[in-house]
């Protein structure tokens, strides 16, 4: 199911990393970049944090050039069927037999080419979270000492396909970028396991970048365009700078500049939960979008639950949901329960709202009523386009908030501990998103990978993996 719990987390201490840049394919969004003139186009490393959000399509996030052969192209991808491919214009060179379907993970990939090597296996090397990947469904390595598309004086883009018009638009969260021009390089120079948790981490590269290296690490918080500042700043010293395509900054739902990311810096800064796209209701609408923040309504008249990635059995949680239209339900649930999974993951469209369970509490955006149990009560007020709910548990003391606008409902005060919608809530609590109807009705969630509408009630803190 994906479920992240602190088990899978990077232990805090050492090298951070701060913020991320989330890619909204559905805004077209990308960074471009032509270099002056070509680099080493046979000797070169991309490194890079993935986080993915939409997993059904194909999503490309690097790729060079826009001639139509297969010396001035090359794109790095995941395929529909989430294998990683590193492909030219009609031509792989490899696809793995690995599959990149967790929206829950960071992923770090290191790509090594250096074509001047005898030994054809040594002229492509793929790394994921530190160890070199062996099994393909396919490969054929470059000739020895063919020039690639990659580094050349043609037009590079992060997010998408460059050739072909652009296209194929990647959906998540990039970070940590570091290109290397002229060195083919281990993944030892960008990360390190932990010694506490035994999984992969980052670490600062220290070395050189060559003329068309760049780093960025986008904690310029503003859009780029024509200078070496904002979200494409280049940190390498080198000012190789890209200009920042459909990405926003606007405080919203559009929002794009992250504090996703894959070490636990601190109490806001650490991997967050998301929609979780292996954990829904695959009978009864779409997929989440944006980075799994969004969930559309359905069209087929039906709710359609989607948890999140984060379950937690213990603290004292809060987010927020912007709502535009006014219809479903917005609750949480016990993923531990044994009903939890068949009514989640069912392909039926007539699956049940966790809120008619025991295990399952909810307030109704068309009503404003609150459900457990498949008991419906008088509680709040209805949503309006445009309304931000909240949502404040406190698993600790079985309790749980709704309200809106920053005024909770029946006059409940989260941090006095008073007027709860329930008092019974238990179990390895999740968050979920209900959204029904199909009149383009969408649900973006805020678990604080970007700014909060409204302060977070005292003691509840933002659903990450170093607050669990």
């Amino acid at each position: 199911m994906s479920l992240l719990q602190n088990s899978n987390a990077i232990s805090a201490g050492g090298y951070d990393i701060n913020n991320s840049l989330r890619f909204r394919s559905s805004a077209s969004a990308y960074l471009n970049r032509t270099p002056a003139s070509a680099g080493n186009r046979k000797t070169w490393t991309w490194s890079a944090w993935v986080k993915r959000g939409e997993l059904s399509t194909r999503h490309d996030f690097f790729s060079a050039g826009t001639a139509s052969n297969n010396t001035d192209t090359m794109a790095i991808r995941f395929d529909s069927s989430a294998n990683l491919t590193l492909a030219m214009w009609s031509a792989d060179i490899f696809q793995t037999s690995q599959l990149f379907r967790d929206p829950s993970a960071w992923y770090h990939i290191v790509l090594a080419m250096d074509t001047t090597q005898a030994t054809a296996s040594n002229r492509t090397k793929l790394y994921i979270n530190g160890a070199q990947v062996t099994n393909f469904t396919s490969i054929s390595y470059p000739s020895q000492n063919a020039d690639l598309g990659i580094n050349g004086n043609v037009v590079h883009n992060i997010g998408r396909l460059a050739f072909s018009g652009g296209a194929f638009y990647f959906d998540g969260y990039l970070t940590e970028i570091n290109f290397i021009d002229g060195q083919a390089l281990t993944p030892s120079s960008f990360g390190e396991t932990d010694t506490t948790t035994g999984s992969w981490k980052p670490k600062a590269y220290t070395g050189t970048y060559g003329t068309n290296g760049f780093y960025l690490k986008f904690s310029d918080i503003a859009t780029t365009s024509g200078s070496n500042a904002g979200l494409g700043k280049d940190f390498s010293g080198n000012a190789n700078y890209w200009t920042t395509n459909n990405i926003s900054v606007t405080a919203g739902t559009t929002y794009d500049a992250m504090t996703d990311s894959p070490t636990n810096t601190s109490a806001t800064v650490a991997n967050y939960a998301t929609l979780n796209p292996n954990l829904r209701q695959t009978g009864t609408g779409q997929a989440p979008t944006s980075g799994n923040l969004k969930l559309t309504a359905n069209t087929t008249g039906y709710s359609q639950v989607c948890c999140a990635t984060i379950a937690s059995p213990s603290g004292k949680f809060y987010w927020e949901v912007t709502v535009n239209g006014g219809v479903g339900t917005i609750g949480i649930a016990d993923s531990n329960n044994s009903a939890f999974t068949s009514v989640v993951c069912s392909t039926s469209a007539t699956t049940s709202d966790p809120n008619e369970y025991t295990w399952g509490w909810s307030v109704n955006l068309g009503s404003g009523n609150k459900k457990h149990n498949n008991v419906s009560t008088s509680y709040g007020s209805a949503a309006s386009s445009g309304d931000v709910y909240m949502c404040a548990v406190d698993i600790d003391n079985s309790k749980v908030w709704w309200g809106k606008n920053g005024t909770w409902f029946a006059s409940g005060s989260p941090t006095a501990g008073t007027n709860a919608a329930y008092t019974n809530v238990s179990g390895n609590i999740i968050p979920y998103l209900s959204p029904t109807d199909g009149s383009g009705y969408t649900n973006d969630i805020n678990f604080g990978q970007r700014p909060f509408s409204y302060t977070p009630p005292t003691g509840f803190v933002a659903l990450n993996t170093y607050n669990l």
